[in-house]
């Protein structure tokens, strides 16, 4: 099953990463707390309900990929930290978004009822990315962002933000044949 994605260009590669760059597309977008993985988890209920018609209207809105998770707490995946368990950080603050349609815009998309859902347009920018199969674990998660951060380093690429994880598809999806991405904005 085909899902839209964000639109990009590959500028260059380097290494195990590429070099992209995106055009602005929007997103809807909810905070929660906990491990990486319980709040990709519970964020990604919150948005399904919306795009599955908890909307003012009852819309439904097609499915698109992948899902995003941003890290918001000052807390560093490249860190030590006492705040974690066997999967990873207990109370992060994260983000979690669905890229919405290109067919809408941030006055056509359905009201949502749910108030943790919130809209934002995600501008263009470059990112460095690195794309790998298999589980959503942190130990997975953690041992691609270092492939991910050792290429950059090489490179002498500059980066801004915090690291992004891109989960292409659903969790019926046999490990092996999964799409992830971690991607991070580049100067």
């Amino acid at each position: 099953m085909a899902f839209e994605e964000p639109q990009y260009s590959v500028t260059s590669k380097t290494g195990k990463i590429e070099i992209r760059q995106y055009q602005a597309f929007l997103v809807a977008e909810t905070a929660v707390s906990g491990s990486r993985e319980s709040a990709g988890s519970n964020g990604f209920k919150i948005l399904a309900s919306y795009i599955f018609g908890n909307n003012k209207g009852d819309n439904n809105i097609a499915m698109t990929a992948p899902v995003i998770q941003v890290e918001e707490s000052t807390f560093s995946v490249t860190q030590p930290s006492d705040n974690t368990n066997s999967k990873g950080p207990k109370n992060q603050s994260w983000t979690i978004q669905f890229m919405m349609p290109a067919q809408y815009t941030l006055e056509s998309l359905p009201k949502p009822r749910d108030s943790r859902v919130k809209f934002k347009t995600i501008p263009p920018r470059k990112m460095a990315s690195i794309t790998y199969s298999g589980r959503w674990t942190e130990s997975n998660y953690l041992e691609h962002l270092d492939i991910l951060n050792q290429e950059i380093q090489k490179a002498g690429i500059k980066t801004k933000g915090t690291a992004l994880w891109a989960r292409y598809n659903s969790p019926f999806t046999p490990w092996f044949l999964r799409k992830n991405e971690i991607l991070i904005e580049i100067d």
